[in-house]
This record gives structure tokens, C-alpha cells and sequence, in this order.
């Protein structure tokens, strides 16, 4: 009896397929599902949304994904891009989700979610020097510049008038912005201009050092009521001299109302990818800002649309335990294997324990097989007797070639009683054929 290396070739083979098997499906699911490239809707090209878009997009290069920035009109554009499935990522406006939607239809979208507001953005509401606070009294009538069409800053700046209660017919709602608001209300050819900016750009910073001639209004009497009627919205401080120590600018601490801008996705983005952003944020948003203090961001604050879970446990409780220690993508593959690894476990372990049993009846089917040819000899015998002349020696021919084939079995070493019980059987039929008598016990 030799040992048996059929178990072991099956067992190899087995092995190598399952092995196999299990790396196209990580390979398929980690490697091939893995995203390669984002597209980020943005803002206009020299705004701060694109400039925050380039902050995070140079982050995940970093991390081996590939990132367009994709410049747009502003707020608005951005929601319809990524409702339209044509960006992954938008940098969006707080309190627009609904507002952005044609009328009739403004509820927050389903398919959209949140990843964690990144800055405040306040609302700066300039008017001439001699204007009483806004208001549909003082301004009804009046010439407003607020932004142009499909901007975040237009959306929120009707907004604050249809808050007021202010009947707009009649008055002139223009589309500038920039530069052109800013020279236009110094000229006095418009008697407001709006703006929302996370800090004071080129126009912004004109109008606040031409205090003479333009003022930027003061919220703080009804910081609250506007926080009430817009929950959106959040009050905060420009204190005294915050935008230029040196020329003591503003003059006075002035109080601002401001949406808190967050980055959106559909709620089709991987898990894995929603984690890595949120960590992006965190690492472009959480130092100092120019209205928030250091660690305020990234947030769950002033959400108008869901908090994409994955993205809601990275602010509330910080990294995944691979993201932290591991680059993106191994990261992801351990993580997806272990998603995969786990099922299989608690399939294939119960699984295991019918394997020997199963190798066990199969060793044993071998030997059982061949009690069948046994059967078959010793109902002739029974039936027509002991044969003679050439039928005995087929017999003896076949019973000798059966025994041949029994020692070439090799079965292994435990299965020995077996095979030797099968041997004597052979035997005694052999006997019974020869007409000898039965071998002695």
C-alpha cells in the first residue's frame, strides 16, 4: 500500500482555484471599483470656490486620484451639474439646495448629500453712505445689484428681500457683481450691492476702504430674527479693524449673516471615497479662518441636505483605523477585503467541518465500488455453480486483475482495514472459483 497523493493534488488545485478566485473578485472590486478620476464643480475661475476646488483637488493627487475642477457660474450651476450626474463633487452655497430648484419644487434632493460644511460665507450688503438699514422701507424701488443669474449670490440676496417681505416688481434687481457692482455703487448709479465671499475680494476690499461714500451694513439688531426666519443662516463678527489693522478698517465691529458653504455629492459616492474627502476637508478647513476659529471646521453645521454617513463618522470621530495608517488605495483593498473576507468566513468555516467527513466516505466509495464486481462473481457462482475448464480461468483471471487494481488504489494508510478486508474478500471468492476450502482464521 503506498500513499496517496490524489488527496493532496485535489487539495492544491482546490486551494490554488479558491486563491485565484478570491483575487479577480478583490482585484475586480477593489481595483477595478475604485475610483480613478473626480470632477469638481467649483465657481468662477479667480473666485475662492476654485481656489478651494485647486486646494482639495492637489490633495487627492496626493492620494492617487485623479481630479478636474470644473468652473462654473457659481452655486446654482453646480447643484444642476451634480443632480445631472456630470460633476461628483460641488462646492455648494448653504441654505440653496432648495432654493436652487425651479419654483414649486424646492426640497431638499434625495440624491444629493452632504460631506461637512468648510467655511462660513458671510453676506456683504454695501449701500450708500447716507441708506438706512436694509429693508423693503428704504430700498423698495431702488437699484440692487445682486449677482447674475444661476449665482449662489442672487439666490440668497432674493432670499433676504423675500424675507423682508418686499415686493421686488418694482424694484431693479441688476445682474452685476464684482467690480462692476463696486464702481458702479461708488458711482452711485446703483443704490446696493451684494456679495457673498468667504473673505474680501478685489470688490469687497475696494468698497470697505471707501467708507466716505459706501458703508457695510450691521446685522446685529436683527442678527437673530434673520437666524430665526433663515436657519441657514448664522450670525458673525467682523470685529474692528478685522479687515486692515493699519487703516483701522472697519471702523467699527460690524456683525454679518453667513451660510456655511460644504462640499455635495450624489449618494451614490463610495463609501471608501467619501472618507478620503472628508479628510481632505478636515485637513484644508480645520486652521483659522477668517470667521471661525481653529478646529470649527470641517462641521455638521447648517446642513440643507443629508450628511453622507461615512463622511459624518470622519467629522465625528475622525479617520477610519486603515485611512490612518495606509495610503488610499491599500486602504481600500484591505477594507473591501475584509468586507469580502468575512462573509466568506462564516460561510466556509461551518463548511470545513463536513470536509473530512466528505474525503472519508470518498476514500470509502473506492473501496465499495469494487464490492460491487465482487457481487456480481459471486451471483453467477450461486446461480450456475462452480465453473470449469476456460470460464473458471476467466474468473480467476478477473478476480486476479481485480486484486491488481486493489493494490493500485492507494488508499491511504488509515483506510488499511479496509483495503485488506476487500483483499481477503477477493481471496475467499478466488477459493470458492478453485473449489478450495476457506482459508483458515
Amino acid at each position: 500500500m503506498r500513499k496517496d497523493s490524489s488527496f493532496l493534488l485535489i487539495g492544491w488545485a482546490v486551494s490554488l482555484a479558491g486563491l485565484l478566485l478570491l483575487g479577480l473578485t478583490l482585484w475586480a472590486y477593489a481595483v477595478l471599483s475604485a475610483p480613478s478620476a473626480l470632477r469638481i464643480a467649483s465657481g468662477p475661475e479667480d473666485g475662492f470656490y476654485a481656489a478651494v476646488a485647486e486646494t482639495y483637488a492637489a490633495q487627492l493627487r496626493a492620494q492617487g486620484v485623479e481630479v478636474a475642477v470644473v468652473n462654473t457660474l457659481g452655486t446654482v450651476e453646480n447643484l444642476a451639474l451634480l443632480r445631472a450626474a456630470r460633476v461628483d463633487l460641488a462646492i455648494v452655497q448653504g441654505g440653496l439646495a432648495g432654493l436652487a430648484l425651479p419654483p414649486g419644487q424646492r426640497a431638499a434632493d434625495a440624491r444629493l448629500v452632504s460631506l461637512g460644511s468648510v467655511f462660513h460665507e458671510p453676506v456683504w450688503v454695501f449701500v450708500r453712505a447716507d441708506s438706512a438699514p436694509l429693508d423693503r422701507r428704504h430700498l423698495q424701488g431702488r437699484r440692487i445689484a445682486i449677482g447674475p443669474e444661476g449665482s449662489g449670490t442672487r439666490a440668497l440676496a432674493l432670499a433676504l428681500l423675500e424675507a423682508n417681505s418686499m415686493d421686488v416688481t418694482d424694484t431693479e434687481l441688476l445682474p452685476l457683481t464684482g467690480m462692476a457692482a463696486a464702481h458702479a455703487l461708488l458711482a452711485g448709479r446703483i443704490d446696493a450691492a451684494i456679495y457673498v465671499a468667504a473673505r474680501p475680494g478685489a470688490a469687497v476690499s475696494l468698497l470697505l476702504r471707501s467708507p466716505e461714500t459706501v458703508r457695510l451694513l450691521d446685522f446685529s439688531a436683527r442678527a437673530e430674527a434673520y437666524a430665526t426666519v433663515l436657519p441657514y443662516l448664522t450670525p458673525v463678527r467682523l470685529a474692528r479693524s478685522g479687515f486692515s489693522l493699519a487703516e483701522d478698517l472697519p471702523a467699527e465691529g460690524v456683525t454679518m449673516m453667513a451660510p456655511a458653504a460644504y462640499v455635495a455629492a450624489r449618494d451614490t459616492l463610495d463609501p471608501q471615497v467619501a472618507a478620503l474627502i472628508a479628510g481632505v476637508l478636515r485637513q484644508a478647513s480645520a486652521g483659522r479662518q477668517m470667521f471661525a476659529a481653529a478646529g470649527q471646521f470641517p462641521s455638521l453645521l447648517n446642513q440643507d441636505l443629508p450628511m453622507q454617513p461615512d463622511a459624518r463618522r470622519y467629522i465625528e470621530r475622525g479617520p477610519p483605523l486603515l485611512q490612518s495608517w495606509l495610503p488610499f488605495r491599500w486602504a481600500v483593498l484591505l477594507d473591501r477585503l475584509a468586507v469580502l473576507g468575512l462573509p466568506l468566513l462564516t460561510i466556509g468555516l461551518p463548511l470545513l467541518r463536513f470536509a473530512p467527513p466528505a474525503w472519508r466516505w470518498q476514500m470509502e466509495r473506492r473501496i465499495w465500488r469494487r464490492y460491487g464486481d465482487l457481487l456480481r462473481i459471486e451471483g453467477r457462482l450461486l446461480r450456475d455453480g462452480i465453473p470449469a475448464g476456460a470460464e473458471r480461468e476467466a474468473l480467476l483471471a478477473r478476480l486476479a486483475a481485480l486484486d491488481r487494481q486493489v493494490v493500485a488504489m492507494g488508499i491511504p494508510r488509515n483506510f488499511g482495514r479496509h483495503l485488506y478486508a476487500l483483499r481477503r474478500d477477493i481471496e475467499f471468492l478466488r477459493r470458492r472459483v478453485t473449489g478450495e476450502p476457506p482459508a483458515a482464521e
